[in-house]
């Protein structure tokens, strides 16, 4: 059963395209509601529409304007999505011929901010929930294998990136307890200590978890000295007040050694 909330943004979307666009064949969900850990107010509304026909102009104005319908009847929805052919299902990004996507609360014809990927096209395959139209066989394949290898790829480039620039945070900026830093803090723990747990799962188990079971999946795997912060990055990403550390520094110190030591732990 879907959460009430994005089964009415969903209802919505769905019932603007469908009236307007006989191009639509189907639309699924994936991501963290398929996965069945959504969190209002944390958690996007993820989702893959499947097209009949190349999209044309009249049907990228129709797009358009059912998502501008959805974004003035739930302004604080946080969706993103993209249209593409059934036989473009399981294909990488660079394979597809035609992609439209909504990211950013804008429709974009040359695929940006397309979330086409391996864990994509996994949780789509195994946990997608239909919302509209006919039900696809999803019968692409998706191999352990490159799966494994798009996550370590992604956490030897972007996530080494992030720590990098995590660490030369604590020399250059003031670290004192001011709102703005405690936001962002806030932002970087919840969003680097579950994204790498997350991968961390996913190169062991060959398998993938939400965010916030992934986090629990850490405590068991991780030593006992970063516990605290994992519960805390839970505890932001539910919008739970829970808080673990009374010092900015120490917190940051603490973030960026857990994440060199998940990123040590998944290389080995």
């Amino acid at each position: 059963m879907l959460p009430q909330v994005v089964e009415r943004i969903m209802n919505k979307l769905c019932h603007s395209l469908g009236v307007n666009n006989s191009n639509i064949v189907s639309v699924y969900i994936y991501g963290s509601v398929a996965l069945g850990d959504y969190i209002e107010g944390s958690s996007d509304i993820d989702f893959i529409a499947i097209l009949r026909d190349p999209p044309n102009k009249s049907d990228i104005q129709t797009i358009s304007k059912a998502h501008n319908e959805v974004e003035n009847e739930f302004p604080q929805a946080d969706i993103m999505g993209a249209y593409l052919f059934v036989n473009d299902l399981g294909k990488p990004e660079s394979e597809i011929s035609s992609l439209v996507t909504y990211y950013n609360k804008q429709v974009h014809t040359n695929g940006y901010g397309a979330d086409i990927n391996p864990i994509t096209w996994w949780i789509l395959k195994n946990h997608g929930i239909k919302v509209y139209g006919t039900e696809q066989s999803l019968n692409y394949e998706v191999e352990i294998k490159p799966l494994v290898g798009y996550v370590i790829e992604n956490l030897n480039t972007y996530w080494v990136s992030m720590i990098d620039r995590l660490e030369k945070q604590l020399t250059s900026i003031n670290l004192e307890d001011q709102e703005s830093i405690v936001k962002q803090l806030d932002q970087a723990v919840e969003w680097c200590t579950l994204g790498m747990l997350r991968q961390l799962y996913t190169i062991k188990e060959h398998n993938i978890k939400s965010k916030v079971e992934a986090g629990y999946y850490g405590i068991t795997t991780i030593p006992q000295q970063w516990h605290g912060l994992i519960y805390e990055a839970i505890s932001i990403k539910r919008l739970l007040p829970d808080r673990y550390y009374y010092s900015n520094e120490q917190r940051l110190t603490d973030l960026v050694s857990l994440l060199r030591y998940i990123h040590l732990k998944a290389n080995t």
